[in-house]
């Protein structure tokens, strides 16, 4: 995603402004690396501080694929196109708080000389 910064930039000012709802429409992105995952978690991050609502709209099979390893559909709500968003945030069904991906991690048992 090389447009990151502008991406990152954009949702600084909807922070600033306490942007109450929005959808990101990823369904002409074809590639999104690290940088541009970090800048969709960043602004999930800001929204939930002040009770904003993020969802995604519409992912293609590529970078679905790429959210379904990371598990980011347990982050933040994903829907199928923008029709789904948009109604999901008018009925209230999109989730104000996500769940922390850190806490639901595996816990591991290791002993010493095992």
């Amino acid at each position: 995603m090389q447009h990151a910064p502008a991406l990152r930039a954009l949702f600084v000012g909807k922070s600033e402004r306490r942007c109450p709802a929005l959808i990101v429409d990823l369904s002409g992105v074809q590639f999104i690396d690290s940088t541009g995952i970090a800048v969709l978690l960043e602004y999930l991050r800001d929204a939930s501080a002040f009770d904003g609502q993020f969802c995604i709209g519409g992912l293609t099979d590529h970078v679905r694929a790429i959210f379904d390893i990371l598990r980011l559909d347990q982050a933040m709500p994903i829907f199928n196109d923008l029709i789904e968003a948009k109604s999901a945030l008018s009925n209230g069904s999109v989730p104000r708080e996500p769940e922390p991906l850190l806490g639901r991690a595996r816990k591991h048992s290791y002993t010493a000389g095992a």
